[in-house]
């Protein structure tokens, strides 16, 4: 029997979690033996610190774990120490040109090294990555995202939706001041922000609105509220248009949920979303080029991430409002396209791997 041992975290509102889940339970359905492994602590502290976990994960948990097994440690590569496994997987993403020198000493005492993009692949080669790289991507659930009726609420008003943690690389400042130089109070449109905040000191609705004189086109904000994934296919599915000027992504999930709803994304030309995204079911926003991140986070001192041309966005915001059926037909092609990247596409990645792993 195929067997693995999943190192990772299952509970938590990261997108690591999200997909460890998708991955372990996917897994699990095709008769593997997967053994999920918490990566911070003994099993039961995440239930403890998370509040729920998912009742399969949990009775996975509770089977031996056999170091014997291929093991996957699923996190940013300087966890990748914690991998006991007889056979060593790091399994990561990161955002910008280039990996932190911690990073590249870990991923090389691996046996291989899975990343979710050929994008990501080539910057981890170019960083000195010497262990053998696999592209294993990321996904959606056609059964949870996907197309709905047209919309009958603010049918008059093109409304564009943004997903994103809020931190510096997610670009909302850009995203912001473009949509106000867009876009004067008495136009038809909307901006709908799902914003999760982490940061204790940080207050996003204060720098949105020192962004935002008044008189602004409006603007929602969706702030630090969970939403189940029924609720967030409806968020996707009464827009006309996503949009993330992103500095960078190591893959870029909420893109291509909004894809599969049949929304067409205005995403960074740039970094993973260059996977799924194109000129023929959105619409790329170009870049100025590569800058210096200035950010004082280990993982991305000393590195550059892409500067998305704000002047290129006010316009792209502008032709989405004012080209309804072009917008809708690229919206369809989307959603067809998104339907090439389901979990299963990478569950047969992973399956191939393991069958060559032995």
């Amino acid at each position: 029997m195929t067997s693995i041992v999943w190192h990772s975290s299952f509970a938590s509102l990261t997108g690591y979690s999200g997909s460890a889940r998708q991955f372990v339970l996917g897994l699990d359905a095709l008769d593997v033996a997967v053994r999920p492994l918490f990566l911070y602590g003994a099993d039961h502290d995440e239930q403890i610190i998370a509040g729920q976990m998912h009742p399969r994960i949990r009775e996975l948990q509770a089977t031996p774990l056999r170091l014997d097994w291929p093991q996957v440690v699923y996190a940013p590569a300087d966890r990748f120490s914690k991998n006991s496994g007889a056979y060593r997987i790091g399994y990561t993403m990161l955002e910008i040109d280039r990996l932190p020198p911690t990073w590249v000493e870990q991923a090389n005492q691996m046996d291989e090294l899975w990343t979710p993009s050929t994008w990501g692949a080539q910057v981890f080669q170019a960083s000195g990555v010497t262990t053998p790289i696999h592209v294993v991507p990321l996904g959606i659930s056609s059964t949870v995202f996907y197309p709905g009726p047209q919309r009958q609420q603010l049918a008059e008003r093109t409304v564009f939706v943004s997903v994103f943690e809020w931190n510096q690389r997610k670009g909302w400042d850009t995203l912001v001041r473009a949509y106000r130089r867009a876009f004067s109070a008495s136009d038809p449109v909307v901006l709908v922000l799902k914003i999760d905040c982490r940061v204790p000191a940080a207050n996003p609705l204060r720098e949105i609105a020192a962004l935002m004189p008044d008189p602004a086109p409006p603007i929602g904000v969706i702030y630090n509220q969970p939403l189940s994934s029924a609720q967030l296919r409806q968020l996707y599915q009464s827009a006309d248009c996503f949009v993330l000027p992103t500095h960078g992504e190591g893959w870029g999930m909420p893109i291509l949920e909004a894809m599969a709803c049949g929304l067409p994304a205005i995403s960074t030309d740039w970094s993973a979303p260059t996977e799924f995204v194109s000129a023929a079911n959105g619409y790329p926003l170009p870049i100025t080029g590569l800058v210096p991140t200035g950010s004082q986070h280990p993982y991305y001192q000393s590195a550059c991430w892409a500067q998305p041309d704000e002047d290129a966005l006010v316009e792209l915001l502008r032709y989405v409002a004012s080209h309804p059926d072009e917008r809708r037909a690229k919206g369809q092609q989307a959603a067809q396209d998104a339907q090439q990247w389901t979990w299963q596409r990478g569950l047969d990645a992973i399956m191939q791997r393991l069958r060559e792993v032995g």
